[in-house]
């Protein structure tokens, strides 16, 4: 009887230390909104660094891309 109370309460440790760690090494999940807004300040500043040239070449690689997204659903 003793044999198996000692059983138990190992058991009990091991999966008490491993909820303990597993709890602290997991990072909380952040508010989808603060989220999304720390992702709009990025592309902000991302947009003021840069140069007239960088933004007309993006411009036109975003109507590529949709070009073909056009095409391929007109398929």
């Amino acid at each position: 009887m003793k044999k198996i109370l000692t059983q138990y309460l190992w058991t009990f440790l091991i999966v008490l230390i491993l909820t303990v760690i597993s709890i602290s090494l997991f990072p909380e999940k952040k508010n989808r909104l603060e989220f999304i807004d720390e992702e709009i300040k990025k592309v902000q500043e991302k947009k003021k660094i840069l140069t007239q040239k960088e933004i007309e070449l993006e411009k036109l690689a975003t109507e590529k891309d949709w070009e073909q997204v056009d095409k391929d659903s007109n398929k």
